[in-house]
C-alpha cells in the first residue's frame, strides 16, 4: 500500500480528480479553521507534492520556514519547483516518519524548534504513529500547536461499495486509514498530551460527471485492481444510466493541539 501511495504521480492524480470535482476547497477549509503566523517555523510530515505547503509557505513571512518532509525525492523535487518565489521560507526533508529527528539533525536544530507540526494525509503510513507523534511533540516549542488531518467515519464509503461489488478486495489496512485512525489513535492520544483538543469536522461531496473520472481516480489509489476492472466499468455503466452522476464522499476530520500537558 505504502508504494503506491508515496508515487508521486499517483499522489498527483487522485489530488487532481478531488479538486476538481469536490464541492468544498479541503485547503481553504483548512486554513479557515488553523492560522500561520509570519515568523512561524513549521514541520510539515508526509508534505507530498505540496498541496498544503504552498499555502503554508504563502502565509509566512521573510522569517518563517517550512521543513517539509517527505519520503519520495520526486516529490519533493516536483513541490521545490510549485514553491516558486516562497522556495527561500522551504526546506525540503527527504526522511520516512521513522527517522524525523534524525533527518532534521542535518541541519543542526535543536529541540525545540518548531511552532507548528502539521501533517494533513498521511501519519496513517506511520507504522507507529504514536511514537511518531511524540517525536513530533519533542520538537514542539512552548505554545506550539500540532495540527493532524485526515478521514474518518463513512469517508469513501459509496466508492468502496461499487469496488466490493465488483469482487475486488479492499485491505483491512486502507479501511483503517480511511475510517478508524484518526479517532482510534490521534484523538486519544491528543487528548492526554495536549489540555486543548479543537475539533473539526466536514463532509466533502467529490461528484464525478463520467465513468472515466472515477475509474482514473481509483486506478490511481492504494486500493485499485486491474482484474476487477471490467466488472467495475460496466457497474459504472449502469450507475451513471440511473444517476448521472457519481458522488462520493469525502468524510474529513482535524484534530488541532495545543497547550501540551507537562
Amino acid at each position: 500500500m505504502t508504494n503506491r501511495a508515496t508515487q508521486a504521480e499517483l499522489l498527483e492524480q487522485r489530488i487532481a480528480e478531488n479538486r476538481a470535482s469536490q464541492e468544498v476547497d479541503l485547503v481553504r477549509w483548512i486554513f479557515e479553521r488553523i492560522q500561520v503566523q509570519k515568523n512561524d517555523q513549521v514541520l510539515e510530515l508526509c508534505c507530498g507534492t505540496g498541496g498544503q505547503t504552498l499555502r503554508i509557505l504563502s502565509e509566512l513571512g521573510d522569517s518563517g520556514r517550512v521543513y517539509a518532509l517527505d519520503i519520495s525525492r520526486e516529490a519533493l523535487d516536483t513541490l521545490q519547483e510549485r514553491a516558486g518565489n516562497d522556495q527561500r521560507k522551504l526546506i525540503p526533508v527527504q526522511s520516512g516518519l521513522s527517522d524525523i529527528s534524525r533527518a532534521l539533525g542535518q541541519f543542526e536544530l535543536r529541540r525545540p524548534s518548531f511552532d507548528l507540526v502539521f501533517c494533513a494525509y498521511g501519519l496513517y503510513y506511520s507504522k507507529d504513529a504514536a511514537s511518531t507523534l511524540e517525536e513530533a511533540l519533542s520538537w514542539l516549542k512552548s505554545g506550539g500547536r500540532i495540527v493532524i488531518v485526515g478521514p474518518f467515519g463513512p469517508n469513501n464509503r459509496q466508492l468502496f461499495d461499487v469496488v466490493r461489488a465488483s469482487g475486488a478486495t479492499i485491505s483491512d489496512a486502507v479501511i483503517s486509514s480511511s475510517e478508524r485512525f484518526m479517532t482510534d489513535v490521534v484523538v486519544p492520544w491528543s487528548a492526554v498530551r495536549f489540555q486543548s483538543t479543537k475539533i473539526s469536522t466536514m463532509v466533502n461531496p467529490v461528484r464525478w460527471a463520467t465513468s472515466e473520472r472515477v475509474l482514473n481516480y481509483w486506478k490511481n489509489t492504494t486500493f485499485y485492481s486491474a482484474e476487477h476492472q471490467l466488472e467495475l466499468e460496466r457497474r459504472l455503466r449502469q450507475h451513471f444510466a440511473q444517476h448521472g452522476e457519481f458522488v462520493n464522499e469525502k468524510w474529513v476530520l482535524m484534530v488541532e493541539m495545543a497547550d501540551a500537558r507537562s
